[in-house]
């Protein structure tokens, strides 16, 4: 059934339309444009009107972890749970985030290939969720960050060997542990634990299928390292220096934000792990002014979450763009783009976060117009998945 939504319409790519029309047919994009010029529909249709709000494209979440649900410690709610309740865990977390208006996520590990399985079954319509495309399992060095998420792996040969088996796995891409972590005792922010060399046996299988090439990057080193290598996207960024900043001007990698994961893990600090803790508060001031110096430099930013680390439950993107204007600097329609069109840039899917006529019709209307105030993207009224409306299970307060 055709599905017409009508009201002021951002389409991100495009100036905003005052009144406007999307109209979906077979799951497709066929017109964007003004209301007065919209194609008339015969036979049944199903209209959305977005009132005070505004229709937009649906969000997507270049950074999270399906298989953690933001339990305090996040190591011990993956390695004590068994895959089937893993998997469980991550079906759950998919439907809370497409009711979120997240229509496509990218995983950034997983084990037992829990986060490919789960993509496959929702495309084939067995389960509900957003569009996924996964890791697989982080390539980590020895004692390196989230084992527990991923494989580890030294020198080059291994490295290119890992990458092989994860995408023939169905992964979308790969993820390098290219520094230490922030939830990884021992594993220090600084440390570069990958030669270049190493980096880039990986990257260059990965860039050769055509596939994204994620590198969690903190320390200046092995985010310098991991760029040189071929990342396709440089997770988290906290400590970027000019010289970062440059090389990712010049490389054409995507700076995946995640704010709203130190946020919420210190709004809670007292549950959690003091060590853990404690290397929070050493970044979270000087990320704010890495992250500004990138925006400055023009370099592409996409919003993400980190979902599943320490009380940062799925389905909050909206909350990153927010943080994002306001320390960051962005403005709401540049958080707009860095939450939708540039959040799918990193899943190499140009033809999502937007509304473009032979888009997917993933669209969501908003209950205000989050270019007056971005955290309206919240306020999520409707989402469409592919042309059908999704049930959004009523807000208890």
């Amino acid at each position: 059934m055709p599905v017409l939504l009508r009201g002021r319409v951002l389409p991100v790519l495009a100036d905003p339309i005052q009144d406007g029309a999307v109209v979906i047919e077979d799951g497709v994009i066929t017109y964007v444009g003004p209301m007065s010029r919209a194609p008339r529909l015969t036979g049944e249709v199903t209209e959305v009107d977005a009132g005070d709000g505004a229709v937009v494209p649906g969000l997507v979440d270049a950074h999270v972890h399906l298989v953690a649900d933001g339990a305090a410690d996040f190591a011990g709610s993956v390695l004590r749970s068994s895959t089937e309740q893993l998997a469980e865990r991550a079906a759950a977390n998919a439907r809370r985030t497409l009711a979120a208006g997240t229509v496509a996520v990218r995983d950034l590990g997983a084990p037992d290939g829990i986060a490919i399985s789960l993509g496959q079954q929702i495309a084939a319509g067995r389960v509900p969720g957003p569009e996924v495309t996964a890791a697989g399992r982080a390539l980590t060095a020895p004692g390196g960050h989230i084992p527990y998420l991923g494989i580890e792996v030294q020198g080059v040969d291994q490295l290119a060997a890992a990458a092989r088996t994860e995408l023939a796995a169905g992964t979308g891409g790969i993820k390098l542990v290219a520094t230490g972590g922030v939830l990884t005792p021992g594993a220090a922010l600084g440390n570069a634990p990958f030669a270049e060399d190493e980096l880039a046996a990986a990257a260059a299988v990965a860039r050769e299928q055509g596939r994204w090439v994620a590198a969690h990057a903190i320390g200046h080193e092995g985010t310098k390292r991991a760029l040189r290598a071929g990342a396709t996207s440089v997770e988290h960024g906290y400590l970027l220096d000019d010289e970062t900043v440059e090389l990712m001007a010049t490389t054409g990698a995507v700076l995946v934000t995640t704010q709203v994961a130190v946020a919420r893990m210190l709004r809670n600090r007292h549950l959690v792990d003091p060590a853990v803790v404690a290397r929070a508060e050493e970044i979270k001031d000087v990320a704010i002014t890495s992250l500004r110096r990138a925006a400055r430099a023009g370099i592409p930013i996409a919003g993400a979450t980190d979902a599943g680390t320490p009380f940062n439950p799925h389905g909050g993107v909206a909350e990153e763009a927010a943080l994002l204007v306001a320390d960051i600097g962005l403005t709401t329609a540049q958080a707009l783009r860095a939450v939708t069109a540039t959040a799918a840039r990193c899943l190499l899917r140009p033809d999502l976060g937007h509304l473009s006529v032979g888009a997917p019709g993933h669209v969501v209307v908003t209950g205000a117009d989050p270019l007056d105030d971005v955290t309206a993207l919240t306020d999520v009224r409707t989402v469409v998945l592919g042309g059908r409306l999704v049930d959004i299970p009523e807000r208890t307060t």
